[in-house]
């Protein structure tokens, strides 16, 4: 009983420090002035959906009232190779250490696109996406109460 007591712990442990590092990263970078930072609540969520109105499909708007929380992270990596190269290794970590799943990749002649999520003890789910191109460098960082399927509905 103690044994799964403890690996109950760690687990779920983890799973905080997961979501702890993801904030972290946002943090560090959402201050450097090379980056633009956007952080949108889940009431501007609940607005868009009312604004919206009928030139929102019904699949959309649900999937809409379910998130919680999305920031982006974007670096003009044109004169900010220093920059880029701290970021990339941070991201690089991040993924390596943490449990996302990748979920899609695409890439054409100059922009390549990565979708990463997982779904913490809480229930909630983590969605990252990545995006490159010849002059830029973003993360998209979404939480939400995400089922599978509707994270399959935004990665497309």
């Amino acid at each position: 009983m103690k044994t799964k007591l403890i690996l109950l712990m760690i687990v779920l442990s983890v799973a905080g420090l997961k979501a702890q590092t993801v904030d972290k990263l946002i943090e560090k970078y959402s201050t450097n002035k090379s980056f633009e930072y956007v952080s949108i609540s889940k009431g501007l969520f609940n607005l868009t959906q009312w604004l919206g109105g009928s030139n929102i499909d019904k699949d959309t708007k649900e999937v809409l009232g379910r998130i919680k929380s999305m920031k982006i992270l974007t670096l003009n990596t044109t004169n900010n190779s220093q920059a880029k190269a701290s970021f990339q290794k941070d991201l690089n970590s991040l993924i390596k250490r943490g449990s996302y799943e990748q979920m899609m990749e695409t890439r054409n002649k100059s922009d390549q696109s990565t979708v990463y999520g997982f779904t913490d003890s809480k229930g909630v789910s983590h969605l990252l996406i990545i995006v490159k191109n010849d002059s830029e460098m973003s993360l998209i960082v979404m939480k939400g109460n995400l089922t599978h399927e509707d994270l399959e509905k935004i990665a497309k």
